[in-house]
């Protein structure tokens, strides 16, 4: 799944005093947590928000140890100011983009053309600190029943907040939705807990849960669930971006199974964001076999954005044959050529609608026994005219998809039809025979 436009918002992280890879400050906030954890279980100290606000404190630290003062575009210049060298560096090009890791004993540091991209931690102090930590917060604050600590611990929210976002964008650009996810939603838990409702990470985790679903299909709701949620607090996106969330929201509804739905938010989106073609191309799908007249006038409106898209032009004259008007279908199908002349589906289109128009035409004179025989041979020689017209379109779909069994069965009944009054057809006939297997 692509990644969307702010993963490459410049975030930075909290953190004081962090130089290097420090081992002995990994220690001490480990065994300082270890001695805080028998504090939570002392008579006394246990019921003391004190005890309460270390803990929160600690784990804020021992999120801290590995990532102080690393941010989003570091350059490398600067990493070993504050990382020093590292015991390795691996390189590699992709694209045009210099990609390197520096490797170190708790940390991996991933660089894209001298400019910090992600960080991956070996080792960690603790599973999951910001979480303990957000915990033991909650925990101080139903002791405190005088309110003493509100304002430190709303302090802390806010650093937390700071971190899980840097958190939040590093595990997208390692592809780790799950963990995304879940970092996601407790960024809106504690917004929460600061009285206000985090409507960007409603959407933020809708996104994560939605690229979660590629592996894991029990995801869909989620992502449905969250999108709903920041819809419904007005999230807005802004420039080409707007109306994006529809367009998420749409798809994960389908993948959900509720067409119904889905149909409801493309429209309801569209309407909002014309300008949106993720929410055009999804109308023209929802419509495409179920109501050809109402395809067509948003497959105008998609051509009349892009009058040079073939497969647009391919499906305005699919749908235009399927309502009846052959000549503008027809048209269709030939701008469609113009625009990409290697594109396979109109040549076949045009080929097999000559072909079914001359055994239209056969059919009639066959039907009619009121013809005289010069009636019944002009009808027949202009079935053949039709069926010629078929063949270099027909020709052309095979040279582009030589592999086409279908392309090479028309084929056949073209040039046996023909190959007595076109004898250079006779040659054509049996080399698709032998192509057939026949």
């Amino acid at each position: 799944m692509k990644q969307i436009i702010f993963l490459t918002a410049a975030v930075f992280f909290s953190g004081m005093n962090c130089f290097g890879q420090n081992e002995s400050k990994f220690k001490s906030v480990k065994d300082n947590i270890a001695k805080n954890d028998a504090a939570t279980q002392h008579p006394k100290k246990g019921i003391d928000p004190k005890t309460w606000m270390d803990r929160g404190k600690l784990f804020q630290e021992a999120y801290g140890v590995n990532v102080n003062f690393l941010r989003f575009g570091m350059g490398t210049l600067e990493a070993i100011m504050y990382f020093k060298e590292p015991k390795q560096k691996l390189s590699s090009e992709e694209g045009g983009v210099t990609k390197e890791t520096w490797e170190y004993s708790q940390i991996n540091l991933n660089f894209e053309n001298d400019m910090l991209k992600s960080w991956e931690e070996i080792q960690t102090v603790v599973d999951a600190p910001l979480s303990e930590a957000v915990n033991a917060y909650k925990q101080a604050t139903s002791l405190d029943e005088k309110g003493k600590n509100a304002k430190k611990i709303n302090e802390a929210y806010k650093f937390i907040n700071i971190d899980l976002e840097s958190k939040f964008f590093n595990e997208i650009n390692l592809l780790k939705y799950k963990e995304s996810y879940s970092t996601a939603l407790l960024r809106i838990e504690v917004s929460k807990l600061l009285g206000f409702s985090d409507t960007t990470y409603y959407f933020y985790a809708g996104y994560a849960a939605m690229a979660q679903s590629e592996i894991d299909s029990s995801m869909w709701q989620s992502a449905v669930d969250n999108f709903e949620k920041a819809v419904s607090l007005k999230y807005r996106e802004i420039g080409e971006f707007q109306g994006q969330i529809y367009g998420f929201l749409c798809t994960s509804y389908i993948k959900t199974g509720n067409s119904e739905k889905a149909l409801k938010i493309a429209q309801s989106g569209f309407e909002k964001y014309p300008g949106n073609e993720q929410l055009l191309y999804a109308l023209i799908n929802f419509y495409l076999n179920s109501d050809p007249q109402q395809c067509l006038e948003y497959l105008d409106q998609a051509v009349a954005r892009d009058p040079r898209n073939a497969k647009l032009l391919f499906a305005k004259g699919k749908v235009l044959e399927e309502l009846g008007e052959k000549e503008k279908s027809m048209a269709a199908y030939l701008e469609s050529i113009a625009a990409d002349p290697d594109l396979f589906d109109p040549y076949y289109n045009i080929a097999v609608g000559y072909h079914n128009s001359a055994v239209k035409i056969l059919d009639e004179i066959n039907e009619n026994t009121k013809l005289s025989v010069a009636e019944y041979e002009a009808g027949k020689n202009e079935a053949d005219e039709v069926f010629f017209k078929a063949v270099p379109f027909m020709e052309k779909a095979h040279v582009i998809n030589p592999e086409s069994v279908e392309t090479m069965e028309v084929l056949r009944t073209l040039y046996y039809r023909l190959k007595a009054k076109h004898p250079e057809m006779e040659a054509k006939y049996e080399k698709i025979l032998q192509k057939l297997g026949k």
